[in-house]
């Protein structure tokens, strides 16, 4: 089943933006946005911190993601893959760290299935000192008939099946704005499209009426996936001009 509607776009219309001047932030559907201009692709996970705890215990990346173990104390640890794709080392005490790069040449030289990578403690993991590393796959975003006067479709792909998707467009840039979910290529003001349920195919669609009247309007759109308590993970931006 295809999730579809029609909106009309209209440069006098923005769908939904809500501004908070003085805080200097933007919410929209949920996202939280700042005016940093760097993507938070850096994840940092306390080791033994509380106990023989690894925290947060599970992440979600996006390819070219890099994760760091910083040790806190709470005994000797280490960091080593069930698949044998990473090892900090023997285990040792804080201070330590330990970085891994979750890029395309990682992923093509360690795979496992569905790029979800279980790691442990080798003293505790009987104690269940224990987590997870999940890359997620590239999320799409593409348009056809995107032009003045035609009814444009915006199509987005590889999606989790009954995931949220959101689709933010502006008309005055193409940021960056830094989002908890990485960079945003739109610049304020960021309106947003009604949101969208993938379908069991990981597809959703939204078709917008693009009047006449918005010939050589440039519209920044970029588009991503909630999938709640702030994670989730963007799409590729896309710029035309209508």
């Amino acid at each position: 089943m295809l999730y579809y509607c029609v909106v009309p776009l209209d440069k006098s219309l923005p769908m939904k933006s809500t501004s908070l001047i003085k805080t200097g932030l933007i919410f929209v559907a949920g996202l939280t946005l700042s005016t940093a201009a760097t993507a938070q692709n850096d994840h940092a996970v306390t080791v033994g911190a509380g106990g023989f705890v690894f925290e947060p215990q599970d992440l979600n990346l996006n390819i070219g993601d890099k994760v760091t173990w910083v040790w806190s104390g709470g005994g000797s640890h280490n960091v080593r893959a069930v698949s044998g794709a990473f090892l900090s080392g023997n285990p040792t005490t804080a201070p330590n760290t330990y970085t891994v790069t979750f890029d395309t040449a990682f992923l093509a030289a360690n795979p496992v299935a569905g790029d979800l990578y279980d790691y442990r403690c080798d003293p505790h993991g009987g104690f269940g000192m224990v987590g997870s590393i999940r890359v997620m796959s590239p999320r799409v975003l593409s348009l056809v008939n995107f032009s003045a006067g035609q009814l444009g479709t915006m199509n987005v792909d590889g999606m989790n099946a009954g995931g949220t998707v959101l689709i933010g467009y502006s008309l005055t840039g193409n940021g960056p704005f830094g989002v908890n979910l990485g960079t945003l290529s739109l610049s304020a003001p960021i309106n947003q499209l009604p949101a969208l349920t993938a379908d069991a195919a990981g597809h959703a669609e939204l078709s917008v009426n693009l009047p006449p009247g918005l010939a050589g309007t440039t519209v920044h759109l970029h588009a991503g996936e909630l999938f709640g308590g702030g994670a989730g993970i963007l799409t590729n931006p896309v710029t035309v001009v209508l």
